[in-house]
């Protein structure tokens, strides 16, 4: 009867153990634990890449110009003289294809080409035309009249090309631009340009 006893004793004890340790078990808050870490975000160049691609080109506001520029020549029948002058509007920009990106975890480093002319609006009709001619010579032809007209425009994407404060300016607000547009991909902490 005392070994009865005993085995009575011994499985009552083991299983208080095994309700206890449940208990243990069951009663602990899911605060006390902590929450899973989330995956953390891998960007890919390609991501990047498709990004700045929904843009065909990024662009500066509109800037204004104006040029002056002369033609002179002499022949038998004397002289001529005409200043032309064009004025007129145009956006710098670049094609979001020319965009170098490279991506070193949550950081995207950029490098943009130089801004160029990509809109250049010199209405032909609007420009204005000063003539100084002897007597006898003739007017200027209308094809030598383009042909000025042609030079003008030439000469103005030059100097844009060369005003370092216009460049500055257009290169501020494009990287301001692509900026924002990289900035919007999930995971980028950052964007740097060299």
């Amino acid at each position: 009867m005392i070994n009865g006893v005993k085995k009575h004793a011994a499985v009552a004890i083991i299983t208080a153990g095994i309700v206890l340790t449940t208990t243990g078990f069951n009663s602990a808050k899911p605060s006390d634990s902590p929450p899973p870490a989330p995956k953390p975000i891998v960007l890919h160049e390609a991501t990047v890449i498709n990004a700045l691609a929904a843009k065909a080109r990024i662009v500066a506001p509109t800037g204004e110009v104006t040029k002056t520029i002369s033609q002179q020549d002499e022949n038998f029948w004397g002289s001529r003289d005409y200043k032309m002058t064009v004025h007129g509007e145009y956006i710098l920009g670049i094609a979001s294809k020319d965009i170098d990106v490279s991506v070193s975890g949550n950081t995207i480093t950029v490098r943009m080409p130089q801004p160029k002319v990509v809109s250049l609006n010199l209405p032909y009709d609007e420009m204005t035309v000063i003539e100084h001619k002897s007597f006898l010579r003739k007017e200027l032809p209308e094809a030598q009249l383009k042909a000025l007209y042609t030079r003008a425009e030439a000469e103005v994407r030059k100097d844009i090309a060369k005003d370092d404060e216009v460049q500055a300016k257009a290169e501020r607000e494009m990287e301001q631009a692509v900026s924002g547009l990289l900035l919007k991909i999930n995971g980028v902490k950052s964007v740097q340009f060299e």
